[in-house]
């Protein structure tokens, strides 16, 4: 997911908070705190995003392979390629979190 993806633990939110706890929050860059975080509560097995910048949309595409068992959730448009893969997609607006997918990855 974008540059430089990574797990931490010590994540700081600057510009509010997510609706969405989880049990992993993953960096989406390397700049500032890290801008956009994907939350995944793997309990319910669902993922979110949440954009903590005040003047950016971020536009999410995912990959997942044939053998995922997944649905759509809040806006993330779900698409069957040819290939037998997903494709999931969803823009999220500044200081916003959107629920992304649920299911098994």
């Amino acid at each position: 997911m974008g540059c430089g993806a990574s797990k931490s633990p010590s994540v700081v939110y600057v510009n509010g908070r997510p609706t969405f706890e989880g049990d992993e929050v993953v960096k989406g860059f390397d700049e500032g705190n890290g801008l956009l975080f994907r939350i995944v509560n793997n309990k319910k097995r669902q993922w979110a995003y949440y954009n903590d910048t005040t003047e950016y949309e971020m536009h999410v595409k995912v990959n997942f392979g044939e053998d995922c068992d997944i649905r759509a959730l809040g806006k993330t448009h779900l698409e069957k390629l040819d290939s037998g893969e997903y494709l999931a997609t969803v823009v999220i607006y500044p200081c916003e979190t959107e629920m992304f997918i649920e299911g098994r990855v």
